[in-house]
């Protein structure tokens, strides 16, 4: 069994390869421990011969090329890594980032040392083609995850999660706040670690941008996939937003409404403000 089992999905992402790989090599820890599950979706630019090199380079427990049949989704692809991985700790991790040195070990060394803990992230970098900014994220709390997901890029977590049901869902296109929503529900204990380890890279192709185009439905979603988590009030707003009601608008990009948010709206159509 390994220690770290780390994901990969990959689609077109050939010109990344190198930094992101590169950073796994630096890693402040043994990668003997660790398993590399590279899963291609189906890509046609030269995303498998840079695979196969770093196969050859790195040392490290298993390094594994999948290829199943071209799906367009990360969260399917994700599973289908997933399902493979043999170690206690899971990560899928995006080849267009990349880690600081200190960021597996990090993480690692913080489950160890807190057994109530289930799944650990940190702050993050964000970098664009002409800038770069810090993100800080809050300290950790359920009540942030109903209405914004404040949780980084990338988080590891323990496989019992995993084992315990928790998949990415191919039916939001927000799918890691999915996913998120998802192990709290099933109990899991998060915790941030207060340092930036992770550079997060914003650019034309990321699949999350194509999320913002379809905000709404993709977070009416997320509740409808996870109705005990969510008000019983917002829970209505998500079908009825799917519906196309009126009364049901998307608000604010990247925000679920609160309960609070509702009632103000269906107040003022009541009155005639709207």
């Amino acid at each position: 069994m390994a220690l770290l089992s780390i994901v990969v999905p990959n689609y077109n992402y050939g010109r990344f390869a190198d930094r992101f790989f590169g950073s796994i090599v630096a890693q402040k820890m043994d990668l003997n421990e660790v398993e590399i599950i590279f899963v291609d979706d189906g890509s046609d630019d030269d995303s498998l011969q840079f695979a196969h090199k770093w196969a050859d380079k790195i040392q490290c427990k298993r390094f594994e090329i999948l290829t199943p049949a071209r799906c367009g989704k990360p969260g399917p692809v994700r599973n289908y890594g997933l399902e493979r991985a043999e170690g206690r700790y899971l990560i899928c991790l995006d080849p267009d980032d990349y880690l600081e040195p200190e960021f597996l070990s990090s993480c690692i060394e913080t489950l160890e040392q807190n057994p109530e803990l289930d799944l650990v992230y940190t702050d993050y970098k964000e970098n664009s083609q002409d800038s770069s900014r810090i993100v800080n994220l809050p300290k950790f709390s359920p009540a942030h995850l109903r209405s914004q997901n404040t949780i980084a890029p990338s988080a590891l977590y323990r496989s019992k999660l995993w084992d315990g049901g928790v998949r990415y869902r191919d039916n939001t296109l927000y799918e890691d706040w999915d996913f998120w929503v998802q192990c709290l529900v099933a109990g899991a204990k998060f915790q941030l670690i207060p340092q930036v380890l992770y550079n997060y890279e914003v650019h034309g192709a990321n699949f999350s941008l194509q999320a913002v185009k379809s905000d709404g439905a993709a977070k009416a979603q997320i509740v409808l996939n996870n109705p005990t988590f969510f008000n019983s009030i917002v829970y209505e707003w998500a079908g009825a937003h799917l519906r196309g009601r009126l009364h049901a608008s998307a608000f604010q990009r990247g925000c679920i409404p609160r309960p609070i948010d509702i009632k103000a709206l269906l107040l003022k159509m009541d009155s005639g403000e709207i």
